[in-house]
């Protein structure tokens, strides 16, 4: 027996007698055993495929049915010969491979382009055997929780900044610590060197492949307080992630780091409850900071990495070919990417100071000198890594 899904049900046909009949959408009807462990899961109302969608068209006496793809295998009708025996032809069926693509941020953002541009590049050398179905905006959870759904493997790919995987891998808090970069092309030729390739290692040992190393550029400094030189960082109320390296080097300059959710944050900025923040400069430019803030820091403090993930689960059930596409895939949607976060970072920039904001410029070597208690702190903890990135 097929199964097969049509909108806002799923429809059993019987390969025998040709007869339909329809079962509401959140219940499942068996249909033998399910070739390489495909499995349908319930995911926000409706059901998704956790890997591989199998589209299948079957022909029953005149009647044609349209469907939607939802989950099937591949089956086979039974005819009668001459003598009345039964012999199988075989069933008009495609398969195609759906993955789910998830990401925290808007359709018009970096990790959009680059997660576009994967799909794009995995359908063209698959042929189209192989799609991707976008959940943009946190469709699918927070950032820590489709992390988790990528290990659990509930969730296929996902571009994920390595601040957020630290529970995964502790030691990506290496790429925390402040001034480790001068541009993009000194992190990203260390990134795709020896230390990507060992960061690589422990995050499939945690259920992770990484398809591609991806960034978001380096995070730069907002206040409504002027800012001219280092020591104006003494007292000043900055809203930090929660990470505890990114405290430290504000604690360094003498600020007073803060923990506010990025959703409020906007709003705290408005009311004074903090006077100053930092993010890549996409983020503040797309949050429209510029409104509630005058000045616009370039401290270029931490080089933020991202990882193009690929679901260990997912990964290691497809063909050797189809891995190859997959990685080349994400290859080419880490130079996208890459590429188009050196021009929306310049872009977002101008946009800040077309708005009004004083661009300022500090020295890197008197801010590196100002933060080196924050390396003597984590020395023990990331000590040997620096030593691999040579810095």
């Amino acid at each position: 027996m097929a199964r097969m899904c049509i909108t806002g049900c799923l429809a059993v046909l019987d390969g025998k007698n040709g007869l339909m009949s329809q079962i509401p959408k959140c219940m499942i009807i068996p249909s033998g055993k399910e070739k390489n462990g495909r499995k349908l899961k319930i995911a926000n109302g409706g059901i998704m495929m956790k890997m591989k969608t199998i589209t299948t068209v079957a022909v029953a006496g005149m009647m044609v049915f349209s469907l939607t793809a939802c989950g099937s295998g591949a089956g086979t009708e039974k005819t009668g010969d001459a003598s009345g025996n039964q012999t199988a032809e075989s069933g008009a069926a495609a398969e195609t491979i759906d993955l789910s693509v998830a990401y925290a941020d808007a359709e018009n953002s970096v990790f959009a382009k680059g997660a576009d541009a994967f799909a794009e590049k995995l359908s063209e050398l698959s042929g189209g055997t192989m799609t991707c179905t976008m959940y943009p905006n946190g469709t699918l959870g927070s950032i820590s929780e489709v992390a988790a759904m990528i290990q659990q493997g509930t969730c296929d790919v996902s571009p994920i900044v390595t601040s957020s995987l630290v529970d995964f891998c502790p030691e990506l808090g290496l790429f925390d610590l402040p001034f480790l970069f001068t541009d993009y092309d000194d992190a990203r030729t260390t990134i795709e060197g020896e230390i990507g390739t060992y960061f690589s290692e422990q995050l499939a040992s945690a259920g992770m492949h990484v398809g591609s190393w991806l960034t978001m550029g380096f995070r730069e400094t907002t206040s409504s307080k002027p800012i001219s030189t280092v020591a104006d960082f003494k007292g000043l109320k900055i809203r930090v992630q929660s990470n505890e390296v990114h405290q430290a080097i504000f604690n360094a300059l003498g600020a007073a780091p803060t923990v506010i959710n990025f959703s409020e944050l906007y709003t705290a900025m408005e009311q004074g409850t903090v006077d100053a923040q930092e993010n890549p400069y996409v983020n503040i430019a797309s949050n429209a900071y510029f409104e509630v803030q005058d000045y616009l820091v370039e401290t270029n403090h931490v080089f933020q990495f991202a990882a193009m993930l690929v679901s260990d689960e997912t990964y290691n059930s497809l063909t050797d070919e189809q891995k190859g596409w997959v990685d080349e895939a994400a290859a080419y949607a880490a130079d996208v990417e890459w590429q188009a976060t050196r021009e929306d970072n310049e872009a977002a920039k101008q946009t800040c100071i077309d708005a009004g904001m004083t661009l300022v410029e500090l020295d890197h070597d008197e801010l590196l000198a100002a933060t080196q208690s924050v390396y003597d702190t984590y020395e023990t903890q990331y000590g040997s890594l620096l030593d691999v990135m040579g810095k």
